[in-house]
Formats: structure tokens, C-alpha cells, sequence
């Protein structure tokens, strides 16, 4: 997902505690070409998906800046990009914090993910090669292993199954768009998911393969509705799960942020 779903972007992990979340992340070691401020947006979009940065987390721009050996300018620019693209948000007098999506906002993440989707794997039925099917079917093993053993990338592996579909339906506006609204999602269920079990539609996904193998549009856009309306329908999308003042256990107050 480039994606922020691709082999690239595997390096944001293990954030320690809250507070040093965005400080945790920038010290991860530096590899490849990337230039810097593209290297701290992949590893912030990184951590998002990962869920080692949750929704109403403090970004410290200070922090970011001397890890990666950059002026603060450059890391304000990224954040500024991850703000136009509904990521984080600026707090007057405060600084930058991840977003915390509304309920009224997530519906309508998920309506749009509905309708692209359908779009995204009737195009895929049409255009996906045998060696596309293959890709797919390859993936599905991967999420298998992911699943079953409950590894922390499980949300970056569902989501990459996603973007291979875009990629495959051969649209590169319908591929970015996707890549914007996946990063949505993950706030959302981040911030609206229930406590009781991790969510695994992997059999959902084998039977979208089979569908787009097959040539059934109209199937296929059946069951990535249906595999939608199954993820918004995990979630607790309502105002008392976004009014907790931290739904995994730790009590953050404005004093505990710098």
C-alpha cells in the first residue's frame, strides 16, 4: 500500500508503551533508497496498519526529526500529507495525533469500500491471468499460516490480498483510491474493534479466487459485499466505544503527553 501493502514497508514493529509510540517507530534501522520523508511516511503508514500506533496517539515531531536526522520541516510536510490523506489530525496547541474516525465517518468509509470493491474484483474477473490466480491463490496459504498462529502482521496480510485485487483489475486510480480508504479502515477497526477475537475471513477470500478464476463477476461482487458488510459488522460502530477514554486498558491523560 506504491501501496501501503507492499514487501517494502515491514519494518514499524514492537512500540513500546504509548508515549513513546512515534519515537519507537523512527528508530527502527534505516534501509534501502528511500528518500527520508518518503521512509518516514511508509513506516508511520507502516505502524498504523500494524497497530502499533492506535487512533488518538501523539506523533512528536521533535522526536521524529532528530531520529531521522532530519530538519523538523520535513517531518512536519509528511505529517501534513498523512493529514490531506485522513490519517492524523493537528490539535490547536497541541501537535499531531493519529485520527480518531466518528461513527458517522466509518459508515461511510465502509459504504465507499463496498461499492470499490465490487467494482475492483468485476474488473479483476475480466482481466486476472492465470498467473494472477495463482499470485492469489499463493497469498491465501500465506494468510492461512498468519491467521492460524495469530502472527501481528495478520491486518497487513488481509489488507495486501486487497491490493493485489486492485492491482489485478489493472485501474491505477482504483488502486490508489483503494490504498487511501484501506488505511481508514484500519484506524476504524482499530479504534470500534471488539475485544473478543481477531476477525478471520479467509475462507471468504478462497471463495473470491474461485468466483474470479471463473469468470463470475456477478458472484464475485456478491461475496466482496458480503465480506465487507461481515468486517463492518465485527466492529462496535458507536458512540460509547469511541467515547472511552482508551479501550485497551491505559488511561491517557492531556498531562501525560509532551
Amino acid at each position: 500500500m506504491g501501496t501501503g501493502f507492499n514487501k517494502e514497508q515491514m519494518m514499524a514493529k514492537n512500540v513500546s508503551d504509548v508515549s513513546a509510540a512515534s519515537e519507537s517507530v523512527a528508530l527502527l534501522p534505516v534501509r534501502g533508497q528511500l528518500p527520508e520523508e518518503q521512509l518516514i511516511y511508509d513506516r508511520l503508514v507502516d505502524a498504523i496498519i500494524d497497530k502499533t500506533l492506535r487512533p488518538g496517539e501523539y506523533l512528536n515531531e521533535v522526536k521524529l526529526a532528530k531520529s531521522y536526522g532530519v530538519p523538523r520541516s520535513r517531518v512536519r510536510r509528511v505529517l501534513e500529507r498523512l493529514r490531506d490523506e485522513a490519517v492524523i489530525e493537528f490539535q490547536l496547541n497541541r501537535g499531531a495525533f493519529i485520527r480518531r474516525p466518528t461513527v458517522d465517518e466509518a459508515r461511510d468509509v465502509f459504504e465507499a469500500r463496498r461499492h470499490l470493491e465490487s467494482i475492483i474484483v468485476r474488473l479483476a474477473c475480466a482481466r486476472a491471468t492465470k498467473a494472477n490466480i495463482a499470485q492469489l491463490y499463493t497469498h491465501l496459504e500465506t494468510q492461512r499460516r498468519v491467521f492460524d498462529n495469530r502472527l501481528p502482521e495478520m491486518n497487513r496480510i488481509a489488507g495486501e490480498f486487497h491490493m493485489l485485487l486492485a492491482e489485478m483489475a489493472g485501474n491505477e486510480v482504483l488502486t490508489r483510491m483503494l490504498t487511501l480508504l484501506m488505511r481508514r479502515v484500519c484506524l476504524i477497526q482499530s479504534l470500534y474493534e471488539k475485544q473478543n477475537g481477531v476477525l478471520c475471513l479467509v475462507h471468504e477470500h478462497e471463495k473470491l479466487i474461485a468466483l474470479i478464476d471463473a469468470n463470475d463477476a456477478d458472484g464475485a461482487a456478491a461475496v466482496a459485499l458480503a465480506h465487507c458488510q461481515h468486517i463492518e459488522q465485527s466492529l462496535d460502530l458507536s458512540e460509547r466505544r469511541r467515547a472511552e477514554v482508551d479501550i485497551y486498558g491505559t488511561v491517557l491523560l492531556p498531562g501525560d503527553r509532551p
